[in-house]
């Protein structure tokens, strides 16, 4: 089987680079490109492709534009060289996030994500979507009886869930809780892991070892390694783990956390 790609940068040599590494691929074939989000949108549109090389950054609005902008969304490959971006990517569905440099190895991985997933039919993608609402609703029908024998108690292990396992986790070993819609993750050095807690109950049971980084993210204050400058005055906090993993710092909770540690 064959599948149709388009490629979307606003940097041609990034584009060619992609084009070239897609070659080794026979059962993948490029039938267009952009350099920038208004020429992404009439591309798709007008081609149809199975699956999408989208840069984040570009003229004219950013990759997540585009996909709010084309009829039909297509599988999407994120390629970008910024890593702030990877959960917004995965709330979209995205197959897989490149972060720039990559090489053969790595996009030859990213492509054998979108092998597997484009083989799926549609209905596995609609019974996903009905499992994980199941799933959340027992969550939370066991969040009401956890929390009316344990009369609000802090926890000293927080229960999670990673496919079908269930797992005790301790929140010293959380990185971060991040929410994601209606969904709260843990991310851990072993992974993600979502959690049976809103986001602002594990800020007011977990307080003061964990600080509001900002709206949608909690941190382990004993987990940060470092607070790093950003663009334009923004910071974001780097994590102790070995991939150096890092979360945005708003502005107004900079100036919180200076209190608490000064820097």
């Amino acid at each position: 089987m064959t599948y149709r790609c388009v490629v979307v940068d606003d940097e041609k040599p990034a584009r060619e680079r992609v084009k070239r590494l897609l070659a080794a691929h026979a059962d993948f074939v490029c039938v267009g490109e952009a350099a920038d989000a208004a020429a992404a949108v009439r591309l798709i549109d007008e081609v149809d492709p199975d699956l999408c090389f989208l840069d984040v950054q570009m003229p004219e609005g950013d990759g997540f534009d585009v996909l709010e902008r084309v009829r039909k969304v297509p599988a999407v490959i994120f390629c970008t060289a910024y890593d702030e971006y990877a959960v917004r990517a995965f709330e979209v569905k995205s197959l897989d996030y490149l972060l720039k440099p990559f090489d053969k190895k790595r996009f030859a991985k990213a492509l054998d994500h979108a092998r597997q997933a484009l083989r799926e039919p549609a209905e596995q993608a609609e019974r996903i979507l009905d499992m994980l609402k199941e799933l959340r609703r027992d969550m939370d029908r066991e969040a009401v009886e956890a929390e009316a024998t344990a009369g609000g108690a802090a926890p000293s292990r927080i229960t999670a869930r990673r496919g079908a396992k269930i797992l005790l986790l301790d929140p010293g070993d959380v990185l971060w809780f991040e929410a994601d819609d209606t969904l709260v993750f843990a991310r851990t050095i072993e992974g993600r892991s979502l959690v049976e807690r809103t986001l602002a109950d594990l800020e007011h049971h977990l307080a003061p070892k964990f600080f509001r980084a900002h709206r949608s993210c909690l941190v382990n204050l004993d987990q940060i390694a470092e607070i790093a400058p950003g663009d334009a005055g923004t910071h974001r906090i780097v994590f102790r783990d070995e991939q150096r993993s890092s979360v945005p710092l708003s502005r107004r909770q900079a100036r919180r956390l200076r209190e608490l540690i000064p820097w």
